[in-house]
């Protein structure tokens, strides 16, 4: 198994990422994630409950050694004989990602603030926000994945067995949906707000779309086309739907929020800011 420390930072890691939208949506105080440190570690740690529980060792570990414990922090997927080999690393790893997740935190006001120039930035707004939320969905896709064990599926795409293959080939399964559900959003947001729910139906919707388009359809056309599977359409593999569904809902959450939180600062008064050494631009609260 992966040392503790990993698995604590780990989840402290995520859940602070999760924080960070949120944040620049809605403008919270970076105190208010103090707890979220943490609360993610214990997350990230509860599948060892049975290193120190008196009762249920034997059925806690069963469960343990299951895909499913991927939903607490990656925990399934960190213990895999792969991350344990590289004990140094994977703890070097985690603090360099837990440091990361503080940063892009402590930034939340200044992203903010690039609201203040929204009509000239909104390009950049746009991009910076498809980003962020094509990496926060394409993670959630990669642990739908995992729980259901369906690397190796993914990897029949491109006619191999490897589960690195399927990994690897989620990052540009992930990207593709992202400009996709990106473009989208924008021409129906290109004049009015998007809410996070409003914006999380929409892309559901989209990736309902492309599982009947992609999954359903064109999928084992393609598997036949490369000599893989002969495998007759219609393909009705609800996996992939659930995962799809998972990966619309937080894009579009994501999406809206970043999107959404910057264009709000464009709506504040400048003024002075009187609580620094210097004379600089801030918005009124």
């Amino acid at each position: 198994m992966a040392p503790a420390i990993t698995h604590f930072l780990v989840g402290a890691t995520l859940l602070v990422f999760a924080f960070v939208p949120i944040a620049i949506r809605y403008d919270l105080g970076r105190e208010h994630a103090v707890w979220l440190i943490p609360l993610g570690g214990v997350w990230g740690l509860l599948p060892d409950v049975h290193h120190i529980t008196p009762v249920f060792q034997a059925e806690l570990y069963a469960v343990h050694n299951t895909a499913w414990m991927d939903l607490f922090a990656l925990h399934y997927t960190l213990d895999r004989p792969i991350v344990r080999a590289r004990y140094t690393a994977s703890v070097f790893g985690s603090i360099a990602a837990f440091i990361v997740a503080v940063i892009a935190l402590w930034v939340t006001p200044r992203v903010r603030a690039t609201g203040q120039w929204w009509r000239s930035t909104r390009a950049i707004v746009t991009a910076g926000s498809s980003l962020l939320a094509t990496a926060y969905a394409t993670v959630v896709l990669g642990v739908i994945v995992s729980v259901q064990q369906a690397f190796g599926a993914v990897s029949t795409l491109v006619g191999s067995e490897s589960l690195l293959v399927g990994g690897l080939l989620l990052v540009p399964i992930g990207g593709g949906l992202g400009l996709v559900y990106t473009i989208g959003l924008e021409i129906y947001g290109r004049d009015r707000r998007l809410e996070p729910t409003t914006a999380a139906a929409w892309a559901v919707l989209t990736g309902g779309l492309c599982w009947l388009v992609g999954v359903v359809c064109l999928a084992p056309l393609w598997l036949g086309a490369i000599g893989v599977e002969s495998v007759a359409p219609p393909l009705l593999h609800g996996g992939s739907l659930v995962a799809l569904v998972a990966y619309g809902t937080v894009f579009g959450a994501v999406y809206a929020m970043v999107r959404e939180g910057v264009r709000s600062g464009s709506e504040r008064p400048l003024g002075i800011d009187e609580t620094s050494g210097s004379t600089h631009l801030r918005s009124f609260r």
